[in-house]
């Protein structure tokens, strides 16, 4: 049978009421709500709302969960997360201190790694130096081969001989005259072997003896390329000497120049440094001299005669004394040539002497 209008409402109304009393009742845990043997759940078909307020509940209508919370206060959710301070701290000085001591030590290493470069291209040069001794070596160890074998065949000459003197001594017992002979013959064959021997030894001395001269030599020629490897001057072959500051090819290698007026302005432009390095094997005494035109001494030489020690070097600064110059005629520029000597004496007995152009001008006061 068909429902009016009102009835269709009135169903439907009914419908959601229990929809929502239902809902109420699950949330609330009441015992209204069951299950069927089937496991369907379901309202009581009595009056949802008496279900409602009369039937017990199942379950407390709090949560548990936070109402411990609210009573445990030393959850972590109550917490403030304070950050625990770290307290292994370093001084800013010290700190500091290690950054510079680290950064000293990265250049270091930067240093060294370039020592160390250098060090292995000199190691690979010596490498290729040895091999050629080595070679040199063997060619000379050859030649004793040779020798050696010379020696062998004189002495499978010599044991020859002596078969041959043993046989006739045995064939000429009789033969006193032979048998002394063929002594003779003997000695004088063994004679002959020392004298080769001898001769032997003396080649192998000759041969040490040019091995010796031949690494001095060798030495010598390193020592005098290394030393015209320096820049400077090289005097006596292994003493380089360097002035400092240095002009062109045609300047003097010392000058100086003097205003020529009251205020007498002054100033060193070549030359005023000298730097000698002993590259040789022994001391070397080393002699400076120099020689003024009259009345224009215009430096002075701090140590004239000294010694320096092998692989040394001695710096020089001179000393200007404009005082001992004589100004002259204060309308012209004047140019005061002169020198200065250098000697070195070596241990072995050799002396060699460079001179060195010196010039002091005493200039106009327009051209200083």
């Amino acid at each position: 049978m068909a429902l009016t209008s009102l009835e269709a409402i009135s169903e439907k109304l009914n419908d959601i009421r229990k929809e929502t009393i239902e809902s109420i009742l699950m949330v609330s845990g009441s015992s209204a709500i069951t299950k069927n043997e089937y496991g369907v759940t379901f309202v009581e078909n009595l009056n949802p709302a008496s279900s409602l307020v009369f039937k017990n509940l199942s379950k407390p209508k709090y949560d548990e969960v936070e109402l411990i919370k609210a009573i445990d206060v030393a959850v972590i959710e109550l917490k403030p997360n304070i950050p625990t301070p770290n307290l292994d701290l370093v001084p800013r000085p010290l700190y500091t201190e290690q950054v510079n001591l680290v950064e000293d030590l990265r250049k270091q290493v930067q240093r060294l790694t370039l020592i160390i470069d250098d060090l292995n291209s000199q190691i690979i040069t010596l490498q290729s130096q040895v091999q050629t001794e080595i070679n040199n070596r063997l060619s000379i160890e050859q030649t004793n081969d040779v020798l050696a074998n010379q020696i062998d065949t004189l002495t499978g000459t010599i044991n020859d001989f002596t078969g041959q003197i043993s046989t006739s001594l045995q064939k000429s017992v009789d033969e006193s005259i032979l048998r002394a002979s063929l002594q003779s013959q003997n000695a004088g064959f063994k004679a002959q072997i020392e004298a080769l021997i001898q001769q032997i030894n003396s080649l192998n001395s000759i041969i040490e003896g040019l091995q010796a001269q031949l690494g001095a030599v060798r030495q010598q020629k390193e020592i005098e390329q290394e030393t015209k490897g320096q820049g400077g001057d090289t005097i006596n072959k292994i003493v380089s000497v360097d002035f400092t500051p240095k002009g062109t090819s045609v300047d003097p290698t010392m000058s100086y120049k003097i205003k020529n007026a009251r205020d007498g302005a002054h100033e060193w432009i070549f030359g005023q440094n000298l730097k000698i390095i002993n590259n040789d094997l022994e001391p070397v005494t080393i002699t400076i001299s120099a020689t003024f035109a009259p009345n224009q001494k215009w430096f002075s030489i701090p140590k004239s005669t000294f010694s320096i020690t092998p692989g040394s070097k001695e710096e020089i600064s001179f000393t200007a004394t404009p005082a001992n110059t004589s100004y002259g005629n204060r309308d012209n520029t004047i140019n005061h040539i002169g020198n200065i000597s250098i000697k070195v004496d070596r241990k072995d007995g050799t002396s060699e002497t460079k001179q060195f152009k010196t010039n002091v001008k005493i200039a106009h006061p327009k051209s200083y």
